[in-house]
């Protein structure tokens, strides 16, 4: 099995892994070029028999001319009947195998890491999975048609010419073997010029989508002017180089194998005159040898100029393909087990966490929730809250310890199980650029419009939602920028109602909102609260949202330090959250 991870991790071998099953059109498609090579044989021998029928007969009729007639009419044949061929097997293996790319490339994104995507830009991650389609028909042309059709031209040529002279074949293959290494190895430090020279190309597409991505954030600081001055200056200073590079030595190789062609190309053509005066060959083998030989070198160029292409190809598509070679998330097991919640108890059993290079966030933390229970986590930034959330589902994997529901391992159950019977309520709600009721349906397959509107209503969003221009079917924009952020937050209340799952998470989902619409949507929470049999965790900032839950548990450092009601932390004398509360009523925090 961990072998055959590696090979999918090959650009070729994940190639040859989409092409398997369409492999019998796609053969086809592949050879139809042969006829190309084939054709211009035919073609130029019915020409040398014409000349030679010309040379010995003033007249020659139909009869004596069939010959050169059948090579003309099979030549077209051939080439018209193989175009056909491959027209109809590109057709049946094509869009399958670019629908396959794309699907296969965004499964192996969408199982990456979470920090995977912390560390990288979105822009420049869609830009290689873009890539990498593009990149693969830019290889398949060149293959069945740019590289392919040129380098068989030359193939056939060559096997014609031997045939007809072999003194001025071996003088075109002596080019041949010492043109042909030349080029190789010139185009080769040329291909990794191209890959380096892509890979920048990709970084900076992801800076400039980042930008895109907080345009208004650029409009509001007016700082136009300085981001494009950041851009200007990364594509000067890094990207510009690596193009100079690039084009300063495709120059240089260009004109030595251009000087090298013209010797070539002299020296034969005085070589042929040369065999020609000496009566090895007649003037019909003479235009056929002649013609063949022009093929030959023109088709040997071309080769040459399109492996130049081909590799540049193949190093732009490694470039994209890197982000295949990223190990996807390993924190499931292999064969993980499907998560079932019948109650809701969840337990953090010696916890323990610290990110890579980074000081312990989680030091030996022990907490339990009861089945049902609505508790409170509230603590100084840093203390470890949002962390903890994030251990529980499983974006990170614990250091040390466990976290247990329902006496179940989270380790041992599916990522996707788990995540599926939480609903989180995050501090800033991303929407999709798609319909109101889209991103409320989101939750649950197939949603029906009254389990959507039902939603809504418990949310408090039902008589936003009616007003607008196109009611549930308005588009609310890239993030959902075309509503407030009251409004998003009540989208993501309405989304959570309707998952109904019997774990629910309030990340800090009110402290962004100004005083009026956090009370009007801690009325929504509440009455969802009221409704829900759920198990609650709630990550407060402001400390009066959660004083009629349950418990509050105190953090600092990573650690729990006070543990109760409302009422009994309050009548600590030194307590950490009385202070907080103290703090937070008279103005002191923010």
């Amino acid at each position: 099995m961990h072998k055959v991870i590696l090979k999918m991790n090959r650009p070729f071998s994940f190639l040859w892994s989409i092409i398997k099953p369409y492999r019998y059109p796609y053969f086809i498609m592949m050879i139809a070029p042969l006829s190309h090579g084939i054709y211009t044989v035919m073609y130029n021998y019915a020409v040398k028999l014409l000349i030679d029928l010309f040379t010995h007969n003033q007249y020659i009729t139909l009869k004596q001319s069939w010959q050169p007639i059948a090579l003309f009419v099979g030549a077209h044949v051939i080439l018209d009947g193989s175009c056909r061929a491959h027209d109809f097997a590109q057709l049946r293996c094509m869009p399958y195998i670019l629908q396959n790319i794309l699907h296969k490339v965004c499964k192996h994104c969408f199982s990456l890491p979470y920090v995977f995507f912390q560390n990288n830009f979105s822009g420049s991650i869609v830009g290689k999975i873009k890539g990498i389609g593009d990149k693969y028909v830019k290889i398949h042309q060149a293959l069945k048609c740019k590289l392919s059709k040129p380098l068989l031209i030359t193939l056939f040529s060559g096997i014609a010419l031997s045939l007809t002279n072999i003194k001025i074949f071996l003088f075109i293959l002596t080019f041949t073997i010492v043109y042909s290494p030349l080029a190789f190895s010139f185009f080769s430090k040329l291909a990794k010029m191209e890959q380096a020279k892509q890979d920048s190309w990709y970084h900076l597409f992801g800076t400039v989508a980042d930008r895109v991505t907080n345009i208004f954030t650029i409009f509001s600081f007016a700082t136009k002017q300085r981001e494009l001055q950041n851009i200007k200056d990364y594509y000067e200073k890094v990207h510009n180089p690596l193009q100079l590079r690039y084009y300063r030595y495709d120059i240089i190789i260009s004109i030595i194998l251009c000087l090298f062609y013209w010797v070539f190309l002299i020296s034969l053509f005085c070589y042929v005159i040369h065999v020609r005066n000496s009566g090895e060959i007649s003037i019909g083998d003479i235009a056929f040898v002649m013609s063949l030989t022009f093929a030959f070198t023109e088709s040997s160029w071309d080769t040459s100029m399109e492996i130049k292409d081909f590799l540049e190809d193949v190093a732009t598509f490694r470039s994209a393909f890197s982000i295949m070679q990223i190990p996807k998330d390993t924190i499931d097991k292999a064969h993980a087990i499907e998560l079932k919640i019948l109650k809701g108890e969840i337990i953090y059993q010696n916890l323990s966490f610290h990110y890579p290079g980074n000081g312990t966030i989680i030091k030996n933390l022990n907490l339990h929730i009861k089945a049902g229970e609505k508790i409170g986590i509230v603590g100084c930034s840093g203390a470890g809250k949002s962390t903890l959330i994030a251990l529980l589902l499983k974006n990170f994997k614990a250091t040390e310890g466990d976290i247990l529901i329902d006496g179940q391992s989270i380790y041992d159950v599916s990522s996707d199980s788990l995540r599926n019977q939480i609903s989180l309520i995050p501090q800033d709600v991303m929407l999709f650029h798609r319909s109101v009721g889209e991103n409320i349906g989101y939750a649950k397959d197939n949603p029906t419009q009254a389990e959507v509107e039902y939603a809504a209503k418990v949310a408090n969003i039902h008589e936003i939602i009616e007003a607008l221009p196109e009611k549930y079917n308005t588009l609310v924009g890239e993030r959902g920028v075309k509503l407030s952020g009251g409004q998003r937050q009540r989208i993501a209340i309405a989304r959570a109602m309707l998952k109904n799952a019997p774990i629910l998470i309030l990340d800090e989902a009110t402290s962004a909102l100004d005083s009026q619409t956090e009370q009007d949507i801690q009325q929504s929470i509440n009455s969802m609260l009221e409704m829900s049999p759920s198990t609650v965790i709630a990550i407060a900032h402001r400390l009066s949202t959660i004083r009629n839950l349950d418990r509050i548990v105190v953090m600092d450092k990573g650690e729990v330090v006070e543990d109760g009601s409302f009422s009994g932390l309050m009548a600590l004398e030194k307590g950490r959250f009385k202070e907080l509360w103290e703090q937070q009523v008279n103005g002191m925090l923010v």
